[in-house]
């Protein structure tokens, strides 16, 4: 099953290998390196439970600081659910005055889309702007 995702991911980054021409390097090195990799796989991973738990903390700590940062936005009022896509949609692209985007791409209902992709692709357009205005 590992392989099978191995390789999916592999012909998802193949065109982006081959466009920054390390696609060669990648063909010689990545064979004779998949009988280490299926070994360390086959054998596991120690891991200390107790670095674990407190890497879990800071990374919980972290994800809720820069939440909490996210409110210091005019657009973002006190009341509105981060976690929640009516919100985001809201904030993104219907609430007058707030950020106003336009929805790039749309859910299968025909809604504006607040997925992982939608969002990068927002982010991409709010730097390219951001480097025009500089």
């Amino acid at each position: 099953m590992d392989a099978y995702f191995t390789l999916k991911l592999f012909d998802l980054v193949e065109e982006k290998l081959s466009e920054l021409d390390v696609l060669p390097f990648v063909e010689k090195v990545l064979p004779s390196s998949l009988l280490t990799f299926a070994e360390m796989e086959h054998g596991g991973l120690e891991v200390c439970e107790d670095r674990l738990a407190l890497l879990s903390k800071e990374l919980k700590e972290l994800t809720l600081n820069r939440e909490d940062s996210l409110y210091l936005f005019k657009e973002i009022l006190k009341t509105d659910n981060l976690s929640s896509n009516n919100d985001l949609i809201d904030i993104f692209y219907m609430r007058e005055g707030s950020f106003e985007f336009y929805p790039p791409d749309k859910t299968a209902k025909g809604s504006p889309s607040v997925s992982a992709p939608t969002l990068k692709i927002l982010l991409e357009q709010i730097n390219e702007e951001l480097v025009k205005r500089s």
